[in-house]
């Protein structure tokens, strides 16, 4: 039998093991030793070996797939690695539902299968590795609402947005051939949030649907922009089940309902999953790594508690609210580093989950999430968050790298999701990422509104290569987002480009309220709804040699009018097709040493003033006496048509000093 003090590894099978064995050997050996069946054991055997006097690292090696009702707990260890025993190994947050056979359902033909008693509720499935389409009512497009409930009042409020509903009033004749409208969900969209909400009651002649969920802005949308009025839709109604991969579960009955893609979708050849825990793992503790496994199958209802100081009022118990403020931001990861150091994940591929992929919380510090591969998510990627300004030291969270992950089709529930988020932290590399096919932001940092004290500062947001954000249902968002003061944050060597919005707001880069300090170089942008380079305010930041071109828009703008330092653009290519090259307030912003031109072949118009008339360069540079030096010409790309957006030896661009950026490696 092997000695504790030469053991390295403990054998994890919930197929074969047992909590009886010792777990030395993957498999019942001559000498008695077998693999134990539950990580928690596992765990517990290593915090007795260390105790014992072990001070080596241990691996846990998980052999097969392991199902999980809750998560793992992995905390008092250190110097812990746990993985898959050889190739594969699947981490299943769900129960596996067996017994299919042919059906029909709404006069379709299908597959239905009985759930076992006692089965918590479920409003996600997962067939054969894919997310199921959950149905919609109507099947496209959304519906009106004729009034809403608005708390606050209108004059009570100084923000208007934050006029908040319990209840809407829709045209009941829209509603009339809904079946089963208790069992639900409303969803509409608004400015940069989706709202969500289980339906509490509905009166089917007067129209009034009350939300279990109150509203986080006013959907009536007459605040501020009349036009981000809310339109809504339902899912999970029963009488539009039609389309293949689409599901429903009659809870009733206690049968779910699937519509196979095509003829290789049998009974037999259909691996169905059910999300149970909410969690996967939870981490705490010193160099504690997870690594090469499929992680997949959690909870994604969700319910934001989060109550901002705009939300005037006062309730008997905390309210339930369909939407955080932005980004889904209170919501949990399957994976969560909490207090932990020196930990991490990598190698993963994480999918099928929600509502975040990844979590790192209060107090953690050197945590590496590298090299996984992170899609199908209900809300965001990862998502970091410590202790704001002025709190206790061991709640903040820095030094943190999230470095060649591949992270797309996020937002797949909460379209609010950004590939990466970053609230309260310091000092952490974002770095070779490629992130693509969301609704919303694909980086975001920062979570203080304006110039108070932040502890988010000193980042480093390079060679990520951002595209395909936004998809027409959310305004207002970046591929790289930024929020207040952040001195020694830097923003470099990223692409970015194919931004969309519904109403407003498809930037790439976008400094955001109160946004300073920060440093903006060596990117190129392009193919952005609106600007490449956005300043709504904020202070003294730099932003030097990137190419901003835009064919649909300036090629950038500052946009709030402010009277202290303002930042600086220098050496940059600023390209526009047909349009100016500036939008905004040119006084808040100083212009050295830049290359405009308008590629249509028009003359090339800097800025228009709020008549539409426009000036061009001379014009511009009299007007406002800080901008000298800046050039118009032809800055040369290699390829626009192949957006090649590097510049050929003979540029104009090089007599203002521009230089060459190498982005071959940007990206995973």
């Amino acid at each position: 039998m092997l000695k504790h003090d030469v053991l390295a590894t403990i054998f994890v099978s919930q197929a074969v093991g047992d909590d009886s064995n010792n777990g030395l050997s993957p498999t019942r050996d001559e000498d008695g030793n077998a693999p134990l069946k539950s990580l928690e054991r596992a765990i517990e055997t290593v915090k007795k070996m260390r105790s014992e006097g072990v001070d080596h690292r241990f691996f846990i090696s998980v052999i097969g797939d392991y199902y999980l009702s809750s998560p793992v707990n992995i905390s008092g260890v250190e110097h812990l690695t746990v993985e898959p025993f050889g190739e594969g190994g699947r981490i299943i947050g769900g129960l596996k539902i067996d017994g299919w056979e042919h059906a029909t359902f709404n006069g379709v033909r299908c597959l239905c299968a009985r759930i076992p008693e006692n089965t918590p509720t479920f409003t996600d499935l997962y067939v054969n590795g894919n997310r199921a389409s959950v149905t919609r009512y109507p099947k496209v497009g959304a519906l009106e609402i004729v009034s809403t409930e608005e708390y606050p009042d209108e004059d009570v409020i100084e923000h208007g947005m934050w006029g908040s509903s319990r209840w809407i009033t829709v045209k009941p004749e829209d509603l009339a051939s809904v079946e089963n409208i208790g069992d639900a969900i409303i969803n509409y969209n608004h400015w940069w949030i989706d709202e969500h909400s289980p339906i509490e009651s509905y009166d089917e002649k007067s129209g009034r649907l009350v939300m279990s969920y109150r509203s986080r802005f006013a959907v009536s949308g007459r605040y501020g922009r009349s036009s981000s009025a809310a339109k809504y839709y339902l899912t999970g109604v029963p009488n539009m089940f039609s389309v293949p991969t689409e599901w429903y579960l009659d809870r009733k009955e206690g049968v779910v309902y699937y519509i196979p893609k095509d003829e290789s979708e049998t009974p037999e050849a259909i691996e169905v999953f059910a999300p149970i825990a909410d969690k996967l793992f939870v981490v705490k503790g010193e160099d504690i790594q997870i690594r090469n496994f499929e992680l997949t199958c959690t909870r994604g209802e969700y319910a934001s508690t989060r109550v901002m100081t705009e939300q005037i009022g006062k309730a008997d118990e905390p309210y339930l609210f369909g939407s955080d403020e932005q980004s889904v931001c209170g919501a949990p990861g399957a994976v969560l580093f909490e207090r932990a150091n020196r930990c991490g994940i990598s190698g993963c591929l994480i999918h099928g989950v929600g509502v975040h992929a990844v979590e790192v919380s209060l107090g953690c510090s050197r945590i590496r999430i590298e090299n996984n591969e992170i899609y199908d998510i209900a809300a965001g990627g990862i998502k970091v968050e410590g202790g704001e300004a002025g709190e206790d030291a061991s709640l903040m969270t820095h030094g943190c790298v999230i470095r060649k992950n591949r992270i797309h089709d996020c937002g797949k529930r909460y379209e609010a999701g950004c590939g990466i988020l970053v609230m309260h932290a310091s000092n952490n590399e974002i770095c070779e990422n490629e992130i693509y096919s969301l609704a919303y932001s694909g980086i975001s940092v920062g979570w203080v509104w304006g110039y108070a004290e932040s502890s988010t500062y000193g980042n480093i947001i390079r060679k990520n290569h951002i595209y395909g954000i936004g998809n027409g249902s959310l305004s207002d968002m970046g591929g790289i987002y930024t929020l207040g003061r952040q001195r020694g944050t830097l923003i470099a060597e990223n692409i970015i480009h194919d931004v969309r919005c519904s109403e407003y707001g498809a930037w790439g880069i976008y400094l955001d309220e109160g946004s300073s300090l920060i440093t903006v170089e060596n990117n190129v942008v392009w193919g952005t709804g609106k600007e490449s380079m956005h300043i709504h305010w904020g202070t003294e930041n730099t932003i030097r040699n990137n190419v901003f071109f835009s064919d649909s828009s300036a090629a950038v703008t500052v946009s709030i009018r402010e009277w202290h330092h303002p930042s600086l653009f220098e050496r940059n290519i600023m390209v526009t097709d047909g349009h100016n090259v500036i939008n905004g307030k040119p006084s808040e912003a100083i212009y050295h040493s830049n290359l405009l031109f308008d590629v249509s072949g028009k003359d090339t118009v800097i800025i228009r003033d709020e008549n539409g008339d426009g000036y061009g360069l001379d014009a511009w540079q009299e007007m406002y006496e800080q901008n000298r030096e800046n050039i118009v010409a032809d800055p040369e790309f290699v390829d626009v048509a192949g957006k090649n957006f590097g510049i050929r030896e003979s540029s104009c661009a090089r007599k203002i000093g521009f230089e060459d950026i190498e982005l071959q490696d940007a990206g995973r």
